[in-house]
């Protein structure tokens, strides 16, 4: 039987990034719809992130060789990693969380990894702006976005030598799945997309010149293409929207997917004009969504655990670089995915090492000490240098604030509490006993974040 707290809890996991207890209790008399009215409407208002300011590529040293880009990617190392640190603070504390979070799997979608920090701060103010308006909107801007462009090498893409990396990742990952295109489709896109580049400024520009101006065959349709034409006849197949709807029921709902729900959803999100907001809205006010099925069946990444950490005690870390060490040991960074696929999620984020870490980070937040953890190694590292040793840092977090949301609770029912508020998979085989074991009893406050600690330690608060 699925409890209100935890239908309430599943939406706040899976639309957004958690939320704390005292707000969900706050909500338990609340209807479903209405709650997920409030949080779109709160993700109308949103602000971009502008950290970064724009650099001026090509006044000097033109070239990748010349001094001013080595120095360019260098510095922008860093300050990709203080983009990184305002995103995380975006998706813990921000309004508009449910925007966020469509930020974040759009992020995953079109995955992209280039040096240059200002180009990865324009394609996530992109994403945002994009994440709950209409996917084709979404599809045309990416596809001119200067940092896509240069991760799949178009601005290498001209007549005479086509460059179909982007052509064949477009159809690939981002719109119609395997299966659904040919060789040949592949080559006729990149005819049809050569000439988009990126000029010394970081922008968008279309080289004439480049562009291969003869008749091309794509999908069935013969004509003078350029890339938007590409672009429109792939949102013209339906299967661009059933395959874009089972990559959001995969992430939002259930790994393993039900055929005649995605089928139902595609099509309205087909007819709809692919608006994301109501295929999103449908999700998250169908009886289905909250069936026991669906509720606690994902492992949360290792982003969305830190923001729940974020959420639930405040996390935070006396050196900024250390939360960024957090992610690299458990396997997720943002603006860092590992190839143009993304990340593969589910359980490929556990493995003997990020597991022991997970099940140790409780305490280790609790009792504000430092974690000796090993990182897995890069793909470009040598194996013999398989791994190496990171120190987190000194944490802060608030657990007082925590406590108070269980403390006027009966103390025989403060943990029944505790465990509706912080597992959402099926609790019977969770012993109690263990939970209350060893814990510190001098004062109310004590009692309950040991306990809670010890809940957080589980593995089933690995599923969300």
């Amino acid at each position: 039987m699925v409890t209100q707290q935890q239908k309430i809890q599943h939406l706040f996991l899976r639309a957004t990034f958690s939320e704390t207890p005292d707000k969900i209790k706050a909500l338990l008399a609340t209807p479903i719809n209405t709650i997920v009215d409030d949080l779109f409407h709160a993700s109308e208002v949103y602000k971009d992130i502008d950290y970064i300011d724009s650099p001026l590529y090509g006044q000097e040293d033109k070239g990748v060789g010349g001094v001013k880009v080595v120095k360019l990617i260098l510095k922008s190392k860093k300050e990709t990693e203080e983009l990184n640190n305002e995103w995380l603070f975006k998706m813990a504390y921000t309004k508009a969380s449910l925007r966020e979070k469509m930020v974040f799997f759009w992020h995953n979608h079109f995955s992209t990894n280039v040096a240059f920090s200002y180009l990865m701060q324009v394609q996530n103010n992109t994403l945002r702006k994009h994440a709950l308006g209409k996917f084709g909107d979404l599809l045309h801007a990416i596809s001119k976005d200067p940092a896509m462009i240069f991760y799949l090498n178009n601005q290498q893409n001209r007549k005479r030598h086509p460059n179909e990396n982007f052509a064949r990742e477009v159809m690939e990952l981002f719109t119609l799945g395997i299966g659904h295109y040919n060789e040949k489709d592949i080559k006729e896109a990149a005819r049809a997309f050569t000439g988009w580049s990126v000029n010394d400024k970081g922008e968008f520009v279309f080289n004439e010149k480049a562009h291969d101006t003869d008749e091309k065959e794509f999908l069935g349709k013969k004509g003078n293409f350029n890339g938007d034409d590409i672009i429109n006849i792939i949102l013209e197949q339906k299967q661009t929207a059933k395959y874009i709807v089972s990559k959001i029921y995969r992430e939002f709902v259930n790994d393993s997917i039900n055929l005649s729900i995605v089928e139902e959803l595609a099509d309205g999100f087909y007819k709809s004009g692919y608006d994301i907001s109501a295929l999103m809205k449908k999700i998250f006010t169908s009886d289905w969504f909250y069936d026991e099925e669906n509720i606690g069946n994902k492992i949360a990444s290792p982003v969305e655990l830190i923001v729940r950490y974020k959420k639930l005690v405040g996390l935070e870390f006396e050196k900024p670089q250390t939360q960024i060490n957090l992610q690299h040991v458990l396997g997720q960074v943002l603006f860092f995915p590992p190839n143009v696929a993304g990340w593969k999620g589910g359980q490929n984020w556990i493995d003997s090492s990020s597991l022991i870490l997970r099940l140790n980070m409780p305490h280790s937040i609790l009792n504000n000490s430092g974690m000796d953890v090993q990182a897995k190694p890069a793909f470009e590292e040598d194996p013999l240098e398989s791994f190496r040793e990171k120190k987190i840092g000194v944490i802060k977090s608030d657990w007082i604030a925590f406590a108070s949301n269980f403390i006027h609770q009966p103390k025989e029912k403060q943990l029944d509490d505790l465990l509706e508020s912080l597992i959402q998979c099926d609790k019977s085989r969770i012993r109690k006993d263990l939970i209350e074991k060893n814990i510190d009893d001098s004062t109310e406050e004590k009692r309950i974040t040991g306990m809670a600690a010890n809940i957080m330690s589980l593995p089933e608060f690995q599923l969300i």
